[in-house]
């Protein structure tokens, strides 16, 4: 599946945040983080730099030699001023698809972002994957095979997994509130 647009703006902005990098570290980067779920291809990946480099948000600048790998010159990416300010404005409002579909972008950016955003951001999940594990458990599973079966077992136990999941990660946020107060 493919990561959508915004989702692989807002990764791309995040690593750049972490300092200067070229088109292929940013690549290994964003498919190290969501890779289990999306594959970024250099097809999508250079069009989302034309566009961030053209909103003003990355630049390509602050390098008077190119960096040379083998015999290939590579273009180094900055975040600009707008690109930081941008970044911090997403991370503070994510829309409802960040929380579903795109959602390791969002939580693999959760450290750049308030605790409270983080509690916001978590529990907006937690929600999503409850009424996702309620609507596996409403399923009749009479007249499936074993395998059809096992699958929507599966279905179940990742779905489980990961509310426990949301709820140990919401459960640290919390305290971690509590101890800062």
């Amino acid at each position: 599946m493919a990561l959508r647009q915004p989702a692989l703006d807002l990764a791309i902005l995040g690593r750049l945040s972490q300092g200067p990098s070229y088109g292929y570290e940013v690549r290994k980067h964003v498919n190290m983080v969501v890779g289990h779920l999306h594959k970024v291809s250099f097809g999508s990946l250079y069009p989302a730099f034309r566009r961030l480099l053209e909103r003003g948000l990355i630049c390509d600048c602050g390098t008077e030699r190119p960096l040379l790998v083998g015999s290939r010159s590579r273009r180094i990416y900055h975040l600009t001023p707008s690109g930081e300010e941008y970044l911090a404005e997403q991370l503070t409002t994510a829309d409802p698809s960040a929380l579903t579909d795109d959602f390791g972008v969002q939580f693999s950016l959760l450290g750049m972002t308030d605790t409270h955003n983080r509690l916001r951001i978590l529990r907006g999940r937690r929600e999503i994957a409850g009424a996702r594990l309620v609507m596996i458990d409403s399923w009749s599973l009479s007249g499936l095979d074993h395998y059809s079966k096992e699958l929507v077992r599966h279905s179940r136990d990742v779905a489980a997994g990961e509310l426990a999941w949301l709820d140990s990660m919401i459960a640290a946020e919390e305290s971690s509130i509590q101890q800062g107060e």
